[in-house]
Formats: structure tokens, sequence, C-alpha cells
């Protein structure tokens, strides 16, 4: 992952921030090229982000169009603390009920994100089309503190600048 991330989080601390319980926001392309951004949960392995999507969900046709996608992780307790994922998906598995690997992603996100209610709602809806979305990583920003980075700063506030 490193040859893909820059920004104020180190490799660890971008691992972790996509591994809370919080939702993402996916962008995709509708079919007139406009941004289209919906919240998902993600299941992130270290190269890959998955996220197990309703087969009819606009976002899944948005993918098959095009495969462009961008993400966005904000740490609910610093929210100066968040990622930007550049990317392409594909569909992995699907559509289809939800079995084998698609099955353990959604089971673990479930957990993760509701608890036993979680874990209870999958269970209930087993049978109902589902797919699995990998999102392959390529640039990964990152932004750790509240502290402008230099390119934004007007030039006279750079001390390399000054004048003795």
């Amino acid at each position: 992952m490193s040859d893909v991330t820059s920004g104020g989080l180190t490799a660890d601390e971008i691992d972790a921030l996509l591994r809370l319980p919080v939702p993402a926001r996916l962008a995709t392309l509708d079919r007139d090229g406009y941004p289209a951004i919906v919240p998902v949960w993600l299941e992130w392995d270290g190269s890959t982000a998955w996220i197990v999507a309703r087969a009819a969900a606009m976002y899944v046709a948005n993918l098959g169009r095009d495969p462009r996608v961008g993400l966005s992780v904000v740490d609910p307790d610093d929210p100066d603390r968040r990622i930007q994922v550049r990317g392409r998906a594909k569909i992995a598995a699907g559509p289809g009920p939800l079995t084998g690997r698609t099955l353990d992603i959604a089971r673990a996100m479930a957990e993760r994100h509701e608890g036993a209610a979680g874990l209870a709602y999958i269970e209930q809806t087993l049978d109902w089309p589902r797919v699995l979305v990998a999102i392959t990583a390529e640039q990964i920003r990152s932004w750790g503190s509240p502290d402008w980075h230099p390119r934004y700063r007007p030039p006279s506030s750079d001390p390399r600048r000054a004048n003795p």
C-alpha cells in the first residue's frame, strides 16, 4: 500500500481508519457522468476494499458502466483524520444469494457495525440478491492534522520565502 499513499497518516493509521465501524462514502459516476455518492459499509483487508451491495443498487449499475470510484472515510472522533481513496471497482461475485466469501464479508461488516442485530439481519436476508464489489486502490490520500499543507498557504506565510 505504501506506493499509493500520501498525506498526513502512516500506512498503519490508514489501515486502522479503514477498519473502523463507520460508513464510508462511495462515489461512482451515474449514466449522465455526474458523481453519485452513497454511504456504504466496507471491509478493508489491507489492500482491497470490499463492499457487499444489493444487486439492484444504482451504484452497482454505475460500476458496470464505469469502474472508476472514490471512497471517503472520516474518523468520527477526530474529523481532521480522513482518507480519500481513488481506484477501480469490479464485481467479484454475484449477483446471487449470500454465500461463500460474500457471506463471510457481509457477516463481518454487519457484526462490526450493528452487532447481534446486524448478524440477525444477514441471516434473515440470505436469499436476497447481492454482489461482492472489490475496489483496488490506485491512490490513497490522507489527512491527519488540522494544519494547512504548505501548498495551500499564501507565499508570504512560507518562512523559506521570507526576506532576511
